[in-house]
């Protein structure tokens, strides 16, 4: 059963840093022979794997009795392929890094180790970190994992083609039909002028649903749910875009441009997209700018990226491994290397690295990225998750390209869903 992660503004920043981990005299001295714990991990890549190092070596600085030996790979190589077949050969490292929908499939794997008894016999509080992160590394009301870094996705508009449209900013209790009428004005002002932009693919589905009171699993998990009502209508919703009322592109009209690309070209007047892109648009974008939380239908819901770091349920070394792990979230000087690479967010709740954050400018209204996450959603606890990704998202894009009807798209999603993925 998935669960709506949600996170107020308060508890994310007004945690003190006086909850930042404190560990025994005891602790040390069992820890006083040099050990060496593996951490594999992929987010660092080529573009942090030098701040990644630099966090290593802060760790064995403040730790010289741990011994850390970084196992890294891209995303793209291999990374989850190497990891499951190391875990069944019993070669897991100590600690490995996941993203949120491997998090789940390695969690029903059974690979990854409960941590409440870490918290306890290390002394790490969980008030360092906000209750919604830790709930969504939870599962069956145990922490599963320390969440390292998050994201979430808002509405990114241009406030040049706002205002020549004639056209209010969003705020944050728009709603689809609001969108959608200031698309129509936006698109009005020319040829190759576009309302808004987000892609009809299964990532994007899966959460618009959400928006519209759907799902794709029943609440109990024991059954599909990818044509019903609700999807079809959301579905439908996000075709009219391009077919119907002609905001968004279509295959052929986009031409192979990156949506980003049009954006700061200053063809698109919504864009939904990653707080990951601020940084690229502060360099490229010479028109004004802003962000919103995203609108919805039924009720509001968004994107939550994170990456998280589990330990292996195998590890000789649980409570060092623990220590690394939570240091690499919440240690400060840490923290400021995170924020210095605008490697994605802090877990932190400390009230000054929030501060800083927001102060970051443009866009102005920053604090629209931590509103979101009231309205954060997670992926389906699946196990073969990325086999219902790859079905609905071949049906869907079948829709999109005018193959299928909406409701041929879902149907057939959901007969092939229901007869190749088990429950």
């Amino acid at each position: 059963m998935r669960k709506v992660i949600k996170i107020g503004i308060a508890t994310v920043v007004l945690v003190s840093m006086m909850c930042l981990p404190v560990f025994s005299a005891g602790q040390a001295e069992k820890a006083a022979k040099p050990i060496t714990i593996r951490y594999a991990n992929f987010s660092a890549g080529e573009h942090n794997a030098e701040t990644l190092k630099k966090m290593v070596d802060l760790f064995r600085q403040k730790n010289p009795e741990i011994n850390v030996e970084l196992e890294s790979m891209g995303y793209g190589d291999n990374y989850w392929t190497s990891l499951v077949t190391r875990i069944a050969g019993g070669d897991a490292p100590d600690a490995f890094e996941l993203n949120m929908e491997q998090f789940l499939a390695f969690t029903l794997r059974g690979s990854t180790r409960d941590l409440e008894d870490l918290f306890v016999s290390t002394g790490v509080s969980k008030d360092i970190f906000g209750e919604g992160l830790l709930d969504a590394v939870s599962f069956n009301g145990k922490v599963m994992a320390i969440p390292q870094s998050f994201s979430t996705v808002v509405l990114v508009y241009n406030k040049a083609l706002f205002d020549k449209a004639g056209v209010a900013y969003p705020t944050a209790d728009w709603t689809w039909d609001d969108s959608l009428a200031a698309a129509k004005k936006i698109s009005a002002l020319g040829p190759d002028i576009w309302g808004m932009y987000n892609p009809i693919q299964f990532w994007e589905f899966y959460k618009v649903v959400q928006q519209n009171g759907g799902s794709l699993m029943t609440a109990d998990g024991k059954g599909f749910t990818i044509n019903s009502p609700q999807n079809l209508k959301t579905l439908q919703y996000m075709l009219d875009r391009v077919w119907k009322h002609h905001v968004m592109p279509n295959k052929e009209e986009q031409a192979n441009r990156p949506e980003g690309d049009m954006f700061v070209d200053g063809k698109l007047g919504m864009w939904l997209n990653g707080v990951w892109a601020f940084t690229d648009l502060k360099n490229r974008v010479t028109f004004p700018w802003g962000i919103e939380v995203e609108p919805g239908n039924t009720a509001k819901a968004t994107h939550f990226f994170g990456n998280v770091a589990a330990i292996s349920r195998t590890t000789k070394y649980p409570e060092e491994t623990f220590r690394f792990i939570t240091f690499l979230a919440s240690d400060p000087d840490v923290v400021q290397l995170r924020l210095d690479a605008q490697w994605e967010l802090p877990t932190i709740g400390d009230p000054t690295v929030m501060e800083r954050y927001l102060k970051d400018t443009p866009p102005d209204n920053k604090i629209a990225v931590l509103n979101s996450l009231q309205y954060a959603v997670k992926p389906p606890a699946l196990l073969q998750f990325s086999e219902l990704a790859d079905i609905v998202n071949t049906k869907i894009e079948m829709a999109r390209d005018g193959v299928l009807t909406a409701k041929e798209a879902l149907d057939q999603a959901q007969a092939e869903a229901t007869a190749k993925i088990k429950l």
